[in-house]
């Protein structure tokens, strides 16, 4: 429990200081200067404006705006946009790389999968765009938007592209626990035995699996969060990095790098929710 608070803490003292950085940092043509002691002036700030029952304000071009009045609406859309991004992943990792693994045509996604995991996140998230726009020009149908009130076309595109670097890692760590798991004794034994092949990945492989997806959770939602800024900031989605990239004070960028450290714990709970219910239903132990 006392080591929990420690990490807590840390987090804590990270954010603000990396919140702090754009006001102590200097950039001249030939070096850079700290100006640490500008420190204790920049928390008394934030914390004398949080003391006050005020969140703050921040930019928006030319506007200034309070946080308190954006905040929800933008913490929702990156919520949601995280959250369905990674369950999919889940999903669509599972399926394809444990339940249905067998079929022919899971070799061919299998292929397709391994070609786009050798492509960097920022090119593929780029070169998913440009596809989009091309198919728009070609078919006449929009399934992209640039614009942040255009409704579910700012929405289920960028979480498509949320979802897929996520789904390239944890496919091709699942494809090779399942064959691994597969050459296994109690395997070849059910085998003999006449089990089907289902049975077995539900019933036995998949339990052997299950702990390696808890354990890779977290760095597949830092792979989602680290999308997520990039997304949002090329798309223009009024998500929660909108306060970071919009300013250069530690007021919105704080709280903005607080509320992403909100949304990746409850995006951890809420699969780890998803598995455990799965496992109660559908797994006989």
């Amino acid at each position: 429990m006392l080591r929990h608070i420690e990490h807590f803490i840390l987090v804590i003292l990270l954010i603000l200081f990396l919140a702090a950085l754009p006001t102590i940092i200097n950039v001249n043509n030939q070096s850079i200067d700290w100006n640490f002691e500008l420190l204790p002036k920049v928390y008394q700030s934030f914390f004398s404006e949080l003391s006050k029952g005020s969140l703050g304000t921040y930019q928006l071009g030319s506007q200034t705006r309070m946080i308190s009045e954006d905040i929800g609406n933008n913490f929702w859309m990156s919520l949601k946009i995280v959250i369905v991004g990674v369950i999919t992943s889940i999903i669509v990792s599972l399926l394809f790389g444990l339940f249905i693994s067998r079929f022919w045509f899971t070799r061919i996604f299998n292929l397709l999968l391994n070609i786009l995991s050798a492509i960097p996140d920022f090119i593929l998230i780029v070169f998913s765009m440009v596809l989009a726009i091309l198919f728009y020009k070609v078919t006449g149908i929009r399934i992209i938007s640039f614009r942040p009130d255009a409704g579910p076309l700012n929405t289920w595109f960028p979480t498509l592209l949320i979802g897929i670097s996520p789904t390239l890692y944890l496919f091709k760590n699942i494809s090779v626990k399942y064959y691994q798991s597969s050459s296994e004794d109690y395997v070849r034994t059910g085998v003999s035995k006449g089990l089907s092949t289902h049975y077995l990945n539900t019933q036995h492989i998949y339990l052997n699996i299950e702990p390696f997806i808890l354990s890779e959770l977290k760095k597949v939602i830092s792979i989602a969060i680290g999308n997520l800024f990039i997304v949002e900031y090329i798309m223009n989605v009024s998500g929660i990095t909108k306060f970071i990239f919009q300013s250069n004070e530690i007021q919105p960028i704080a709280i903005g790098l607080f509320l992403i450290l909100a949304i990746s714990i409850i995006v951890f709970f809420s699969v780890r929710l998803l598995l455990y219910v799965f496992k109660r239903g559908f797994i006989h132990e």
